[in-house]
């Protein structure tokens, strides 16, 4: 991952970064999306996760595929 140079604020990166580590630490490597999902959906706050809807939309390159299918996953719900 390497964060867009021009774009991210620091709240932004931090949100990337966060989303990415989650993905990354998920102990149970069967359907990863779904579980970080799940923890967003527990654990982040609606504005959080709406901005990472934006990150998403702006600067996909910045995110782990893991977590673009959490988002997708989310956008169903």
């Amino acid at each position: 991952m390497t964060l867009s140079a021009a774009g991210l604020n620091y709240e932004q990166a931090h949100l990337v970064k966060m989303a990415n580590q989650i993905a990354a630490n998920v102990p149970n490597r069967a359907e990863v999306g779904e579980q970080v999902a799940n923890h967003l959906r527990t654990f982040w706050t609606p504005e959080m996760r709406r901005d990472l809807q934006g990150i998403e939309r702006d600067y996909p390159d910045d995110l782990v595929p893991d977590v673009h299918t959490a988002l997708e996953i989310l956008r169903r719900l």
